[in-house]
């Protein structure tokens, strides 16, 4: 039983830790104007935080259909 417990620790740790690169990432490639990747990094967390089962706020606005 120990072990298990163990485990789930271990594995939320991982997955902490994922994030956090996954946040840096994201940061240094919009520093970097990297759109593209920047997005995708986005989407990444995103499927994590679902997978995860922790709520994220609604996606915002693109500016484009905001400004129209």
């Amino acid at each position: 039983m120990r072990d298990d417990e163990s485990a789930a620790g271990d594995c939320h740790a991982a997955a902490s830790g994922f994030m956090q690169c996954l946040q840096m990432l994201a940061d240094e490639a919009n520093k970097r104007h990297l759109t593209r990747t920047h997005i995708a990094l986005r989407r990444a967390m995103r499927a994590c935080r679902a997978e995860q089962g922790i709520e994220t706020p609604p996606p915002r606005a693109r500016r484009s259909a905001a400004l129209h």
